[in-house]
């Protein structure tokens, strides 16, 4: 009987607060892609150290946690978790806005909304066919259908969208491109011309010039970044009857993939200057505006505390590392080619103590970081034969890239990007997604809903009740 009125309270309480709930204008729903609780945490203390500044998210006034599983696992994939996320449906993993079936399509939010008069914008700082921005526009059972989630995109007459370019724009006579130009969209790929956007009168349509943003570690100039996108896409679509943007940080779950914490902090603080961008627009309008900041799961099993270093932090520690895994890894594979033999391990000694600056802030090598960067030297020098069990395990190389690529130089890289995590305070316990429940952070008009513990499948359905529509 008490667990019964406990039950009848609380759902007194939840439709009090909905009855009490203001009906939101301006919508943004922003998505860390793989960044949890402890990716967020990090980014926040970083920032606090090294620039007396904070993540602003973080400490919106509501709060709540929502489940991520799949319908085929625990631990879910982004398309899966995306489709959630923009069509309340749960589905099986891989799947874009397609049920269980994968044949039944779904109807996403944004498509809900561009129907009822909303202008949409959909921006990413991954490729703009990646699963995440793709399960609100397209439908597919495979993710990796690059093409025909690409051809989709303009029949969607989505307002903006941004991202990086297109996977595979062309497959025989189909070029999603001129498609885009058959349906209006004007074409922006450059950071000069983002200012005209607006005044182009048009659907628009920016693309990087990669199939990807930059890293914000990289610091890269002439780079399209995920806020400048941010401030474009409200720009374009200001509009009387409403808007909704989702913004995804598609790579703070890359950087977390590879067990890289200096490039998914940084690409946290990165998410979050879009999301401030956001808030600017609150300031504004803030009782009809809703921002809602979130994940579709958590990559890496990122912790705060390292094995080889218990009840130990020194975050600043980040700070030596000043390029990604990416970046560093090109440089180390143009050094071992240009060396050939002559590459020693005393040369990737070498190597690893100017990218790291080792020797400043604190950072130095103990013995047993040096026995595990000989083994990261000698796996990339020795047959393929026998590195297969050390490049899935140790490396996060898969047999099959292994033999394809034959380039083991990230095995280096992301052993030294390991050590100065662990001497950071920073543990990992996997290369791929965790099951782990992720937070959800909201402001504004209606926020108050978004407390509590609930499945990400209620997110798309809570905002359509804020706006009092039923699919």
């Amino acid at each position: 009987m008490k667990s019964v009125i406990t039950f009848i309270l609380a759902s007194v309480f939840c439709i009090s607060i909905h009855a009490q709930a203001q009906k939101p204008k301006y919508i943004f729903l922003c998505i860390g892609d793989g960044m949890g609780l402890v990716q967020a945490q990090l980014a926040d203390a970083y920032l606090r150290e090294q620039a007396k500044d904070s993540i602003p998210f973080l400490y919106f006034p509501y709060n709540g946690l929502q489940t991520t599983y799949s319908l085929s696992s625990k631990i879910t994939c982004s398309a899966a978790a995306g489709t959630a996320l923009a069509c309340g449906v749960k589905t099986k993993a891989n799947h874009i806005a397609v049920d269980e079936t994968g044949v039944t399509k779904l109807e996403s939010i944004a498509k809900t909304l561009k129907q009822r008069g909303y202008k949409i914008g959909i921006i990413t700082s991954v490729s703009i066919d990646h699963a995440t921005p793709a399960v609100f526009y397209a439908h597919d059972a495979s993710r990796n259908s690059y093409h025909n989630i690409a051809m989709q995109l303009p029949v969607s007459n989505f307002d903006f969208f941004g991202g990086g370019a297109f996977v595979k724009p062309v497959d025989g006579k189909q070029n999603a491109y001129a498609e885009l130009k058959k349906y209006k969209y004007s074409l922006i790929t450059s950071p000069d011309s983002l200012q005209y956007a607006s005044q182009l009168g048009t659907k628009v349509c920016v693309f990087d010039k990669k199939t990807e943003l930059a890293y914000g570690i990289d610091n890269m100039p002439h780079r399209i970044t995920l806020a400048q996108l941010m401030s474009t896409a409200i720009e374009c679509v200001q509009s009387p009857q409403g808007f909704f943007i989702m913004a995804e940080g598609g790579k703070i779950d890359w950087a977390c993939h590879s067990n890289d914490a200096a490039t998914a902090v940084k690409e946290t603080i990165e998410f979050s200057k879009a999301v401030q961008q956001a808030m600017a627009w609150y300031r504004k309008y803030p009782n009809e505006t809703l921002i809602i900041v979130t994940a579709d799961h958590e990559t890496g099993g990122m912790g705060v505390g390292a094995a080889l270093y218990p009840y130990y932090t020194n975050i600043s520690l980040l700070a030596n590392q000043t390029y990604s895994y990416v970046e560093c890894e090109a440089a180390l594979s143009a050094k071992i080619k240009a060396l050939g033999s002559q590459f020693t391990f005393d040369s990737c000694m070498a190597f690893v103590t100017k990218a790291y600056a080792i020797g400043t802030n604190n950072l130095y090598l103990q013995a047993y970081d040096s026995v595990r960067l000989q083994r990261a030297y000698n796996f990339v020098f020795q047959s393929n034969a026998d590195a297969s069990g050390d490049g899935t395990l140790l490396y996060n190389i898969s047999p099959k890239a292994l033999y394809s690529s034959g380039n083991k130089a990230s095995a280096i890289v992301i052993t030294m990007n390991k050590i100065i995590a662990e001497k950071a305070g920073i543990g990992w316990t996997t290369y791929a997604h965790t099951g782990a429940m992720v937070p959800v952070y909201a402001i504004g008009a209606g926020s108050e809903l978004f407390q509590g513990l609930y499945d990400n499948t209620d997110i798309p359905k809570k905002i359509l009740s804020l706006l009092e529509i039923t699919k």
